[in-house]
Formats: structure tokens, sequence, C-alpha cells
């Protein structure tokens, strides 16, 4: 009995690990792309910028991939990462004539509604946390571009505390979680941006 519950804790470890791997590289794949013209200013290369608009569907291979193993932390850290990634559009209307609060709002509920609260906030607190530390890492980087930066729009000091309180929640809530999100994201960021050249060349 011991063995099989220990082995079934690994299995479950393994499923959420490979989640949050597949789910951050949908993520990271489909960041960079819309980053693409900001990226060519300053002549830095990423995956999405090789693979061109085959990005977008490798993307949601990725996602697909983290579904298959663990549906709640894919669908929750992907709405996560989408509703903090429109930021800079919360009051403007978007495509389909909603405000970017609206958006995240409808994607939102149904999330909760089906994986729960605890699993939302872990999510959205986790990722808050690796774009908060991502912004200070890259401020400067940023305001060459004229991206949205929490650091350059906040402080230095605030969003560092806006982090920290972020990291606090998610490690309370469910500490696994946070600790594989931090751990699969540095990975992902090795492997995309190993071919990375910063330097002002442009892309081609």
């Amino acid at each position: 009995m011991y063995g099989a519950i220990f082995d079934l804790s690994w299995l479950s470890l393994l499923r959420s690990a490979m989640a949050c791997f597949f789910t951050g590289t949908a993520i990271k794949l489909m960041d960079d792309f819309i980053d693409v013209p900001c990226d060519r200013i300053i002549g830095k290369r990423t995956l999405a910028a090789e693979l061109k608009e085959a990005a977008l569907p490798y993307a949601l291979a990725a996602l697909s991939l983290g579904m298959t193993a663990n549906p709640a932390w894919a669908v929750t850290l992907f709405w996560a990462s989408y509703s903090i990634g429109m930021r800079g559009d919360l009051t403007r209307p978007l495509s389909l004539g909603l405000t970017g609060w609206q958006e995240a709002l409808v994607l939102g509920l149904p999330a909760v509604l089906v994986f729960g609260w605890q699993e939302m906030v872990t999510s959205w607190a986790a990722i808050f946390a690796l774009q908060a530390m991502d912004d200070l890492r890259d401020q400067r980087e940023d305001q060459l571009t004229g991206a949205d930066n929490w650091a350059a729009r906040w402080g230095t000091v605030e969003t560092a505390l806006a982090a920290v309180l972020a990291v606090t929640i998610s490690a309370y809530l469910n500490l696994s979680k946070f600790v594989l999100v931090l751990l699969t994201g540095m990975v992902i960021v090795i492997i995309q941006e190993s071919g990375t050249r910063t330097g002002g060349q442009a892309c081609d």
C-alpha cells in the first residue's frame, strides 16, 4: 500500500511538472511571437522569431500536451498568463469588443467554477511573481523597446515587494506548484533563449 501511494505521488509530481513545462513553453512561444517587432529593435533573436508563423501551431501543440498531463494546472496557468499579459489593455477594447478586464473575467469565472478558487489563485500568484521578477530583470531593456514593464511603471522597490507578496501567497497555498513553475520557467527560458543574440543587429 505504501509503495503504491509513493509511486502515485511521484507520478502525480511528474505529470504536474510536465504540465508546467509544456504550458510554459506555449506561453513563452506566444509571448515572444507577439514581441518580435520589439525584439528587432534591439537585435534580439528568439525561438519564436526563428519559427515565424509556425510558432503559434507549435505553441498550441505544447499547450495540448500540458493539458493532457494536468488539465487543472495547464488551464489555470495559461489563463493567468493571458490575463497578466493584458496588463496594458485592461480598459482598452480588444479585437472581440471586450476590454482586457472583461476578457479576463470571461476566462477566469469558468476556470474558478471548474477547478476551484485555490487552483486559480495559486496559478495567478505564481505567474504574477514570475512576471514581476522578469520585469525587474528586463527593466532597462524594456525601456529601450517601449515594452510595458511594471518596474518602470511602479518602481523597482514596489515591484519587488509585489513579487514577494505573490511568492508568499503562492507558496503558502501550494508550494509544489510554485517551485515547479519557477524551475520549469527557468529551464524554458534557457532552452528557448540559448540562441538569443543582442547587440543592435536587426532580425532577418
